[in-house]
């Protein structure tokens, strides 16, 4: 038996050479840094009439394994086969409620006005970090209270930033700004934010 999972608003990288990108390459692994297995394609129709400005791409596969917590990567590609650098893995849990808003992720982007797929890839980035700090505090729903609440908020912040960089950037590249370039992701990248959520696990006695 095999699961149905939706992927919303992936929007592929822009392109210079007036070439689009003609697929979209779903694949499953069971770690996030684990053996990869393309499992689906999907044709984008219609192609991008202009590959500097790609549109966000939307589908859906019935053929995921029927297991949970198996993780999901994108592969743009284009009529040659060259690829995209894939987006970042995504893990199929059950969703997690975000401890920040749609509206602070934009004032953090600068983004005044989101349009609609940016609406939808907000809430995305906010419900994957939201995700991994479940996971990494392990605690039951409701647990968290006050400066509690706050500080998992700062989190869900930092970490929905980074995933949202990362998928408009290449592999492994942050974007600075104009006047500092780009800088290298680390390996472990959640590192610093378990670091950070380290005083909710030892509240509980976890640590």
């Amino acid at each position: 038996m095999a699961q149905v999972i939706t992927f919303d608003a992936y929007r592929p990288s822009p392109r210079y050479d007036s070439l689009p990108w003609t697929e979209a390459r779903v694949e499953e692994a069971d770690t996030a840094d684990g053996t990869w297995a393309q499992i689906d394609v999907f044709t984008l129709d219609p192609v991008d009439a202009d590959p500097t400005n790609p549109a966000a791409r939307s589908f859906t596969i019935e053929n995921a394994s029927d297991t949970l917590g198996l993780w999901y990567r994108v592969v743009f590609a284009d009529a040659s086969g060259d690829t995209l650098q894939p987006t970042q893995p995504i893990q199929n849990l059950p969703g997690s409620e975000p401890y920040a808003t749609v509206s602070e992720l934009a004032r953090i982007l600068k983004i005044r006005t989101p349009s609609g797929d940016q609406v939808t890839a907000m809430e995305r980035v906010l419900e994957a970090a939201a995700g991994e700090i479940d996971s990494e505090i392990d605690l039951p729903s409701g647990s968290l209270s006050g400066w509690q609440l706050s500080l998992a908020a700062e989190v869900n912040l930092e970490r929905a930033v980074e995933h949202w960089r990362q998928e408009e950037s290449p592999f492994g590249l942050i974007g600075l700004g104009a006047e500092l370039g780009s800088a290298f992701t680390s390996k472990d990248s959640w590192e610093r934010h378990a670091l950070k959520l380290a005083p909710l696990k030892q509240q509980w006695g976890l640590a």
